[in-house]
């Protein structure tokens, strides 16, 4: 832990994933509304969904989760292991809803990890796919797209048609801006042999080759006929030694304001950002602020960070957000 000075106090600056805040029982639930970005914002007309968490568990320990669209419909139902808005651990089934009603998706969780199988319909009500979700192997590692830990099992386009059927089938696989898409093989509930499709709303068209599931090989074209040769789909953008190097980084460097520090402020400031083609971390945003300066400062921290190795999809080197949760805990004053 990396002790700060400030005012003669000491600060413990934690960079952690969770962060549960004391909560009064004599509640029922906590609402929150949940803007586009994923943070909270007290005006429910500028929020995107109203989120309710009810603060009595049930008998498995766990929360009951009911997302709301502004019409009123129900978004998602299911159960989280935290009374935490900010930072929900979903568990067991999670169904989600289109605006209008209809059931869109189930889908079984474990510490907010996709499990078994899941099912997904058009708004019509028709099954569209059925993908089942592998649990990973302890200490198992993956890259940033594997297509290994979940078999499709089924898929129907939108007139109905069946493209897969038990795990095998030639499908075309339209993206959701209505431009791009992905067509290929199914085997056992795997990609197999060779696919082609375009991506960044038609700026680019690829083909690649597949084995089990993983790609083997794949190869880019842009309009001019550029060629980029790749063997990972997607590559994460990375920091210098890693997450953990990020966090000692921002251990070291975010300077406590002298407002909050006479605030004795706690809990999460939650930040966003983009890390850009060229590693430069830009397109900062706030998602959840504790006020007194907290927030400005996490982001004049990042500022001053290491640039990152850019990420890159099909071989294009391409921008990609993070969310970076900063937990602050004012510690008692020490002895003098």
């Amino acid at each position: 832990m990396k002790l700060l000075k400030t005012d003669s106090y000491k600060f413990a600056l934690l960079l952690l994933y969770l962060f549960s805040a004391p909560l009064s029982r004599a509640q029922e639930t906590i609402v929150s509304y949940v803007t586009k970005n994923g943070g909270r914002t007290v005006h429910k007309d500028s929020a995107e969904y109203t989120s309710i968490l009810r603060i009595k568990p049930n008998e498995q320990g766990l929360y009951e989760l009911n997302d709301y669209y502004q019409n009123g419909n129900l978004k998602r139902h299911g159960w989280v292991k935290t009374l935490d808005p900010m930072r929900l651990r979903l568990e067991g089934l999670v169904e989600t809803y289109y605006d209008s009603g209809s059931l869109e998706a189930t889908t079984y969780y474990s510490d907010n990890k996709r499990i078994d199988t899941a099912h997904r319909y058009y708004e019509s009500g028709t099954l569209k796919e059925i993908k089942v979700y592998l649990k990973p192997q302890e200490g198992q590692k993956r890259p940033a797209w594997d297509g290994t830990n979940k078999h499709l099992l089924y898929y129907a386009d939108s007139t109905g048609s069946i493209q897969v059927q038990d795990g095998n089938g030639n499908i075309v696989l339209p993206h959701d801006n209505g431009i791009d898409f992905e067509q290929g093989m199914y085997r056992e509930g795997l990609r197999e042999g060779r696919w082609e499709g375009s991506f960044r709303k038609g700026k680019y068209r690829f083909e690649e080759w597949y084995e089990k599931g993983i790609v083997t090989r794949g190869v880019s074209t842009d309009s001019i006929g550029t060629t980029l040769p790749y063997k990972e789909r997607d590559v994460q953008p990375e920091y210098p030694g890693g997450v953990e190097n990020l966090r000692r980084f921002a251990a070291q460097h975010y300077r406590y304001p002298k407002e909050a520090v006479r605030a004795r402020v706690k809990g999460q400031v939650i930040l966003r950002f983009v890390v850009d083609t060229a590693g430069n971390p830009t397109d900062f945003e706030i998602v959840n602020d504790l006020g007194y300066g907290t927030a400005d400062a996490g982001i004049e921290m990042l500022k001053k960070s290491a640039k990152w190795s850019p990420g890159y999809q099909r071989g294009v080197p391409v921008r990609v957000a993070y969310t970076l949760p900063i937990t602050l805990n004012s510690g008692p004053r020490p002895p003098q």
